[in-house]
């Protein structure tokens, strides 16, 4: 008798167990099929008002504006013209009006904006000259922004900007859109930056900055000497204004360069003729 006993209670333990879980299944069906149905209410009416959207009449491209005026040339801002005057403005891809727009060796970036109604913006970021380059003794000068392309060929020096002699480039003649390659440059142009915010900036003034082909960096204060500052210039502040102190028993014209790449001022003796 003990032994059946058992037994039906193990079948009413099983039943009891689907049982709950049917319950359970339930309970979650009648929870999330409302909420299935208010996303898809909610999607179906999203998509109709899209569908009115894109067919309002109002929302057509008219214009595009370019900002500044004068980075594109009238060709490309007419080939921009023919493909999405009369188009949606919200179906206008952005990513791909920026892919059509040619940028010359003056720009640095571009992005495209809806501005609803009807007009597309694009905003162009403009390179900015940043320093003089010497490719060979003699130039010309290549003109090179702050992320090292060549904006501008002269021939001659424009005092606005310091001149930076670098050599080692394999080419001698600058080309507008070329790059400058000695990995030292931006390393000088770091050293400029933080040379402007430093206390020696009030007193010397960087006129000439020389790069080797290995990247190190030798900068010249006023008339010399030239201060031979490593691969990381920026590091050398401290040896620098210990070098002026050279200067209080030596005059500056009898020192060759000063050599701070070691951690130690080393001041090389101009040769005597």
């Amino acid at each position: 008798m003990g032994k059946r006993k058992n037994k039906k209670g193990k079948k009413r333990g099983f039943f009891g167990l689907l049982g709950s879980l049917l319950l359970f299944l339930a309970g979650v069906s009648f929870r999330v099929i409302p909420f299935a149905l208010v996303v898809a209410a909610f999607l179906f009416g999203a998509f109709g008002v899209w569908k009115v959207l894109l067919a309002d009449t109002h929302l057509k491209v008219s214009e595009i504006r370019v900002n500044p005026a004068d980075v594109l040339t009238s060709q490309n801002i007419k080939v921009l013209e023919d493909k999405w005057i009369g188009k949606n403005i919200l179906a206008v891809g952005l990513k791909e009006v920026a892919s059509q727009i040619e940028l010359g060796p003056g720009a640095k970036s571009v992005r495209v904006v809806r501005e609803i109604p009807s007009t597309l913006r694009i905003d162009i970021v403009k390179r900015k000259p940043a320093v003089n380059v010497l490719l060979k003794p003699g130039g010309p000068y290549a003109v090179a922004s702050d992320d090292g392309v060549v904006i501008a060929v002269s021939p001659v020096f424009e005092p606005a900007w310091v001149l930076i002699e670098d050599f080692s480039e394999p080419v001698k003649e600058p080309r507008i859109g070329s790059r400058i390659l000695n990995k030292g440059f931006f390393e000088a142009l770091k050293f400029l930056k933080a040379f402007e915010r430093h206390e020696l900036s009030r007193k010397e003034k960087i006129t000439k900055i020389s790069l080797d082909p290995y990247g190190n960096v030798a900068v010249r204060l006023g008339e010399g000497p030239d201060f031979l500052m490593g691969r990381r210039p920026t590091e050398k502040f401290a040896q620098l204004s210990k070098a002026m102190y050279l200067f209080k028993t030596e005059p500056r014209e009898n020192f060759e360069y000063v050599d701070l790449q070691y951690d130690r001022v080393v001041g090389n003796p101009r040769k005597q003729t």
